[in-house]
């Protein structure tokens, strides 16, 4: 999600982890491991180059966030938020993922991963709702997969994007992990992921983290993706698919929030769209406020609409449709339309640290157009169908099933006005 001088905050859709064994910190000996004292990886990646600090049951830690160095570091000063960003000392509320989409224009797919943990602390699981969690699904046949993990089974590197869960293994590069099913099916993948631009959308706020209760990085706002996705026996190759990958880190969860993401534009390549935000909490004891910051390259420029910068934005949610329109200080204005019909979503339901069930209505193939305006010109006119399309909230809407349970009555909630923020 996304944040601002008046709500700093966004993420999406994805999942939580934990973990079992104690770790070590030992603050006289604050030496990263080697990556030869690691445990390999499984399905041939490799931890991450020797030297670099990583969380590892048992293992001493370098506390985050420092830029990696040469081989294996980062792809820029941001890109540190794309590693391990918990403190080792914290023992509060906590949760962090990595979360991948892909989608095949042209055909019926789309898919999420998701790699995360909820307490990485509690490696004795003395809280229920601690955990380590990989997930995944596929939009096209609305089916979800997902496996819980114990604290223990969580490693990640703080000084560059590396994630183990069990062998499930991911990084801004490569991620690989297998999802059985009880009926034998399943989902496994092996994919590569190319960087084309990433934005940080807080602005000065992503490194305050006292300032929300929720951070958004879309670190790779717009990618590549190659590689192989075994879907219940299908095999589906991918070759530079348009795909995205994001981070959210925090203590609790908004309101509510909303997400909105295409980097397959008709007739526009190159041209990526990443707009985040919704009711976090901010700033001790002011409470929860109302924002979405926006971040748009077009014809290779950066156009930035940040609330942490002062920019004015506004907000228009119902369930299918999304309004939203910001300026800033460079005369520069934006004005977004999203829409996607009921069964495009998916309902994904995750647990907060607070225990809490947390509701996401996500779409990949959603409609969305942009209009872009330097002064009172209108410069860009843009659309796709190839939108992600994201509304999240504590409210079940009447029923705590999944989305296609006959108790659901989801179809309501895309009939008349439903104004959700």
């Amino acid at each position: 999600m996304i944040r601002s001088i008046a709500a700093i905050l966004f993420f999406s859709s994805a999942a939580f982890c934990a973990a079992e064994q104690p770790f070590v910190l030992d603050p006289l000996r604050l030496n990263s491991i080697s990556a030869a004292a690691l445990p390999a990886a499984g399905g041939g990646m490799t931890p991450p180059p020797a030297g670099e600090p990583y969380f590892y049951p048992g293992a001493e830690l370098t506390p985050p966030i420092q830029p990696a160095q040469g081989a294996g570091g980062f792809r820029g000063p941001e890109d540190r938020y794309n590693a391990l960003v918990w403190n080792p000392d914290d023992r509060g509320d906590w949760y962090e993922w990595w979360y991948y989409k892909v989608v095949l224009p042209g055909t019926n797919d789309s898919f999420y991963f998701c790699y995360g943990v909820v307490n990485p602390w509690d490696t004795t699981q003395t809280n229920a709702v601690s955990r380590a969690y990989v997930s995944a699904g596929s939009f096209g046949d609305h089916s979800t997969f997902d496996r819980t993990f114990k604290v223990a089974d969580f490693s990640a590197s703080s000084n560059s994007t590396y994630v183990r869960i069990g062998d499930n293994v991911a990084t801004d590069r490569k991620l690989k992990g297998r999802l059985p099913a009880p009926d034998g099916g399943g989902i496994s993948w092996d994919l590569t992921l190319k960087k084309d631009w990433g934005a940080n959308l807080m602005g000065w706020a992503m490194s305050q983290d006292w300032v929300s209760n929720i951070f958004w990085y879309p670190a790779q706002a717009g990618a590549r993706m190659s590689g192989t996705i075994n879907y219940r026996g299908r095999i589906i190759t991918l070759n530079g698919a348009p795909a995205y990958q994001d981070r959210n880190w925090g203590r609790s969860f908004p309101k509510w929030w909303a997400w909105l993401v295409s980097n397959n534009f008709r007739n526009s390549p190159g041209t990526i769209l990443a707009a985040g935000g919704g009711q976090p909490r901010v700033f001790p004891g002011i409470g929860f406020m109302k924002t979405v910051t926006i971040g748009l390259r077009h014809k290779g420029r950066e156009y930035l609409f940040r609330p942490t910068s002062g920019d004015p934005v506004k907000i228009d949610v119902n369930f299918g449709k999304w309004e939203v329109s910001a300026s800033n200080k460079w005369q520069e204005r934006i004005e977004i339309s999203a829409h996607a019909p009921r069964e495009k979503f998916l309902l994904l339901q995750f647990m907060t640290p607070q225990g809490k069930m947390y509701n996401d209505y996500e779409a990949l193939t959603g409609r969305i157009n942009v209009k872009l305006y330097e002064g009172a010109k209108l410069i860009a006119e843009l659309e796709t169908d190839d939108g992600g399309i994201e509304f999240g909230s504590f409210d079940s809407y009447g029923s705590d099933s999944a989305l296609n349970s006959d108790a659901y009555n989801f179809e309501a909630l895309f009939s008349g006005s439903n104004h959700l923020q």
